[in-house]
């Protein structure tokens, strides 16, 4: 706007003889416009105020000890506002060394007012001196929310109207995953030469406001406010459509997972079918959110949900580069299954995965892919299932205690790729106990680990009974 160059800054406090101001730390940042001066001693001053706006306090509202008045310091920068004066009273605490070093690093100034200055006379200076751009102010709100009430669903229209209309670029993005919700540019070329500040938007979904503004142009913090104000319920508007994503993936991998059907593939999985062929990779539970809603965002077709130990996902093999390109981003490790072409075989897939990223967990690698024959028993009948697990693994079916707990070993020790330490580790045994229970589950089974043809049986079966009960 042209008449920002008017706004008051901090330097013109200090430089106003009458005022008694004087600078104690963030000399560097005395160029920050000054919309308003407001006296506020409540414990969380950040609350009340907006960006462009001076706090003024008697000291009641500072913090005594030295790392609460750096982190009250940090909250006040974090929040926009243009600087914070402290009265020279005997109710203002000691202002710390550290407090003072992080205002001088964060170019945040910090002020001294005379004893014998009302802080309504800083007040009136500071309306006085930017009366004069109130109207156009005014003017520039009015026509924002006549924006917004005009707007169709359109959220990135909507933004490059207000982008052209405060002459500023914007970026949204989401606060969990750090990607892009929206953005007013396309050539990083538009925003050279610009300073770019960072504001939280803070509706029911948690996103910053990135705004690409001129150095000499910043933007009033009355119209920020507003701004943003307007931008948080578009956004949660966008991102509530982002979880709503995310659930219903949630749940056709659950169900397909389960041995179920998947009715509405056409609409998550973006009209494949199992026949183009498919993937399911597993990775930490920790990072179960941060993946769904990251595939969400990027409108991947992907499924994701928890499984028994891991977190999976499941995605046409068409987007396998993309979903890589998102776990390494994300720096998430992923184990991803051999390719099938039948849902029924999604829960072997998972446990397949599983295995893949039990195996490469020590590796640096972010996306170990299943290397080896896949033998392909699970999209035959149930029946057929519940015989390879009967006949191979004979008593430890069995629903007693002891038969599950020589099972459980046997698939850990399966799922791990028959590697001693690692087993023991995830049941939380000694080797020793681990070595008595693989000896009987030897003598339970009649097979023997060590010998290719009963090792070939015994995976299959841990795979069947993954695809048929719960282990």
């Amino acid at each position: 706007m042209d008449d920002r160059a008017s706004v008051l800054n901090v330097g013109d406090l200090v430089s106003t003889a009458s005022l008694g101001v004087r600078v104690l730390a963030g000399t560097a940042g005395l160029g920050r416009a000054v919309l308003w001066a407001h006296s506020c001693e409540m414990p969380s001053p950040e609350r009340w105020l907006g960006p462009h706006e001076l706090l003024m306090t008697v000291g009641l509202c500072v913090p005594r000890e030295p790392s609460e008045q750096v982190a009250f310091l940090r909250r006040l920068d974090d929040s926009g506002l243009a600087g914070l004066m402290i009265g020279d009273h005997e109710t203002a605490p000691p202002v710390s060394h550290e407090m003072l070093e992080e205002a001088d690093r964060r170019e945040f100034p910090v002020l001294l007012a005379a004893e014998h200055i009302p802080y309504a006379v800083v007040a009136r200076h500071v309306a006085a001196a930017n009366s004069s751009s109130q109207i156009l102010h005014v003017l520039t709100l009015s026509k924002l929310y006549q924006l917004a009430a005009n707007a169709d669903s359109d959220v990135d229209a909507l933004a490059a109207e207000f982008a052209s209309l405060l002459r500023v670029e914007l970026r949204v993005s989401d606060e969990l995953t750090g990607l892009t919700v929206l953005q007013t540019w396309t050539d990083p070329a538009v925003i050279s030469g610009r300073s770019i500040r960072t504001f939280p938007l803070r509706g029911t979904q948690p996103a910053l406001l990135h705004i690409a503004e001129y150095p000499d142009e910043i933007t009033d913090g009355f119209l920020l406010v507003h701004l943003m104000k307007i931008l948080e319920l578009n956004i949660d508007r966008v991102l509530g459509a982002v979880d709503l994503r995310a659930r219903a993936s949630e749940h056709l991998l659950a169900t397909l997972l389960a041995g179920g059907s998947a009715p509405e593939s056409d609409s998550l999985l973006g009209g494949r079918t199992a026949g183009d062929g498919f993937y399911v990779a597993s990775f930490a539970a920790s990072a179960g959110e941060l993946i769904a809603r990251s595939g969400a965002i990027l409108g991947l077709p992907v499924l994701v949900a928890a499984g028994q130990t891991n977190h999976h996902a499941l995605f046409p093999r068409d987007v396998s580069d993309q979903v890589q390109r998102m776990a390494e981003s994300c720096s998430i490790h992923f184990g991803v299954s051999s390719r099938f072409s039948d849902y029924r075989d999604t829960a072997a897939a998972a446990v397949e995965a599983d295995r893949v990223l039990a195996a490469s967990r020590s590796g640096e690698r972010f996306w170990a892919v299943f290397e080896g024959t896949t033998i392909a028993v699970f999209s035959r009948s149930r029946r057929e299932a519940e015989e390879i697990i009967e006949t191979v693994l004979g008593p430890l079916v069995a629903a007693d205690p002891a038969a599950g707990r020589l099972r459980q070993t046997l698939f850990s020790y399966l799922r791990n790729d028959r590697h001693w330490q690692r087993t023991a580790d995830e049941l939380g045994i000694h080797r020793q106990t681990l070595s008595y229970r693989l000896h009987r589950i030897e003598e339970e089974t009649g097979l023997n680990a060590n010998r290719s043809a009963d090792l070939a049986a015994m995976w299959i079966a841990y795979q069947a009974w993954g695809t048929t009960r719960d282990s």
